[in-house]
C-alpha cells in the first residue's frame, strides 16, 4: 500500500504543469502583449511613412526659405497625420542640400502589455529623400515707361515693383542660372539697342545686325545726330510675329514733317536740328533674357517715363526676347519642356496714336496707313493669341485709373487665365501684383 502510494505521487504530473505553466505565465503574457503591442508600432510607422512620404513630395514642389519649407512640411504632416490617429507624432526633420530634400520624423506608441515589463511606450521613425526636378525659368518683363509714368512719380513705383519681381525670383531659387528674365521697356516705340547693330553692352560682337545702317550710324544716346536705339515696326503682319531671321528693321529717325502740330511741319528743320532725329525715342532700351541679377536691377534703375503708348509693339518684342530665334537668341527651344516661359505685361494707360511721330512713322503716316488705336488694340491681341498657342504663361497687369474698360478688356483676355490678370489701381497694388506674380513663377520653377 505504501508503495502504491509512492508510485502516485511519483507519477502524478499535475502540480508540475501547474507550477511550470505559473512560471511561464509571464512570458506568455509579455509576448502575445508584446505582439499586439509591435502590431500598433508598425501601423502607427506605416501611417507615418506614408504621410511623411506626400509631405515630402509636397515641400520638393515647393520653393523658398528653409524657415518656410520646414513650416510647409510641419502644415502638410498634420494635415496628412491627424492628432487623432494612434502614436504621439514629433517635430519633423528637414535638410535642403542643392536639389536634394531629406525628411525624417518619429513617433512614440503608447504600449498596453509591454507597460507591465517597464516600457510604457516605443519609438518608431521614418525617413525619406526626394530629388527636386528644378525646371528653368525664362520670363520677359514687357513694362510700359510712357510719359504717363511719371504722374505721382509712378515710374518709382514700377521700379520698386520691378526689382521686387527680379529679387524675389533669384531668392528662391537655388541655381541662379535656372533662371532667365528680359526686360522690353516701351512707349510709342521700343528701343532694341545696340543689339541692333550686332553689338552688346560692352561694344563687343554680339550676332548679326537686324537693324539697317545706310548711313553708317553708332549707338550713342549721348550724340544728338547718331542712332540712339529706337526702331520701326514692320508693316502689318510682321509687327505681330516672332522674327524671321531675314527680317531688318529701319532706324527711327523723326524728321517732324508728317507730325499732327502744323508749327512741326512748318519749323521741321528748327525742330530737327535743335531736337534731333531720336526726338520721342523711348530711351530704355532691351535687356535680353540673362541670368545676371545685377544687371537686371541696373536697368530698372534706368527706367525713365516718357512718349506714348503703343502695347502692342511691347509684347511683340517681349515675344521675340522670349523665342528662342533671331534677333535676340538667348531663349531655350520652345520644344524644351525644361523651361518654361512667361511675359509679365504691364500698362498704365491706352494705346494711343503719337502726336508727332511713332513706330509707324509720323502722325499723318497713321492716318494716312488707317493704324488707330482701335487697330493697335487688336494686333495686341493677336500677339497675345500666339503667345498662349506656343505655351507662354501671359500674365497682364493694368496700373492706374487712366486705363480705361476697353483696354482692360484686351488685358483680361490676353491673359493666359482670368486669374493672371491683375487691375491695381494704386501703386501699393502695383507692387503687390508684381510680387505675386514672381512668388506664382517661383513655385513653378520648382517641380516635383
Amino acid at each position: 500500500m505504501l508503495k502504491n502510494k509512492l508510485l502516485a505521487y511519483i507519477t502524478c504530473s499535475s502540480g508540475a504543469v501547474a507550477a511550470v505553466f505559473g512560471f511561464l505565465l509571464p512570458v506568455i503574457v509579455g509576448s502575445a502583449g508584446m505582439a499586439v503591442d509591435l502590431s500598433k508600432a508598425y501601423l502607427v510607422k506605416n501611417r507615418m511613412c506614408l504621410a511623411l512620404d506626400a509631405s515630402t513630395l509636397a515641400v520638393g514642389s515647393s520653393s523658398g526659405s528653409i524657415e518656410e519649407l520646414e513650416d510647409k512640411l510641419q502644415a502638410f504632416m498634420t494635415a496628412n497625420y491627424p492628432e487623432d490617429e494612434f502614436g504621439h507624432l514629433r517635430t519633423p526633420q528637414l535638410e535642403v542640400t542643392e536639389n536634394l530634400i531629406h525628411a525624417e520624423v518619429s513617433a512614440d506608441v503608447d504600449t498596453s502589455f509591454m507597460g507591465l515589463l517597464g516600457n510604457e511606450t516605443m519609438r518608431v521613425d521614418c525617413s525619406t529623400d526626394v530629388v527636386r526636378e528644378v525646371r528653368g525659368l525664362e520670363v520677359a518683363m514687357v513694362v510700359d515707361v510712357t510719359g504717363s509714368m511719371s504722374t505721382n512719380n509712378n515710374i518709382e513705383a514700377l521700379r520698386t515693383a520691378s526689382r521686387n519681381f527680379v529679387n524675389i525670383l533669384y531668392d528662391r531659387t537655388t541655381d541662379e542660372e535656372n533662371v532667365k528674365i528680359g526686360i522690353v521697356p516701351y512707349v510709342a516705340n521700343v528701343n532694341v539697342g545696340p543689339y541692333g547693330l550686332g553689338l552688346d553692352e560692352a561694344g563687343q560682337p554680339y550676332g548679326d545686325p537686324f537693324v539697317r545702317n545706310p548711313s553708317g550710324l553708332s549707338f550713342d544716346q549721348s550724340e544728338k545726330f547718331e542712332w540712339h536705339g529706337c526702331v520701326m515696326a514692320r508693316e502689318n503682319p510682321d509687327d505681330t510675329l516672332d522674327a524671321q531671321d531675314t527680317w531688318q528693321w529701319d532706324m527711327f529717325r523723326h524728321d517732324f514733317s508728317r507730325s499732327r502740330n502744323s508749327s512741326y511741319r512748318y519749323y521741321a528743320s528748327y525742330y530737327n536740328n535743335n531736337y534731333g532725329p531720336n526726338y520721342d525715342c523711348n530711351r530704355n532700351h532691351i535687356q535680353p533674357l540673362t541670368s545676371d541679377r545685377t544687371a537686371l536691377l541696373e536697368k530698372i534703375d534706368l527706367f525713365y517715363p516718357g512718349g506714348y503708348t503703343h502695347g502692342n509693339l511691347g509684347m511683340v518684342w517681349g515675344y521675340r526676347v522670349i523665342s528662342p530665334g533671331f534677333p535676340f537668341e538667348e531663349g531655350a527651344a520652345w520644344e524644351d519642356d525644361q523651361w518654361q516661359k512667361a511675359i509679365l505685361m504691364m500698362t498704365d494707360g491706352v494705346n494711343t496714336v503719337p502726336q508727332t511721330y511713332g513706330a509707324y512713322g509720323g502722325y499723318l503716316d497713321y492716318v494716312d496707313d488707317g493704324v488707330d488705336t482701335t487697330e493697335l488694340n487688336e494686333r495686341f491681341e493677336a500677339t497675345c493669341n500666339l503667345l498662349r498657342e506656343e505655351g507662354v504663361l501671359v500674365y497682364t497687369v493694368t496700373f492706374t485709373s487712366g486705363v480705361d474698360a476697353t483696354t482692360r478688356g484686351y488685358y483680361e483676355r490676353c491673359a493666359t487665365d482670368p486669374s493672371k490678370y491683375i487691375n491695381a489701381p494704386e501703386q501699393a497694388d502695383l507692387i503687390e501684383a508684381f510680387e505675386r506674380i514672381s512668388t506664382e513663377l517661383s513655385n513653378l520653377h520648382i517641380s516635383q
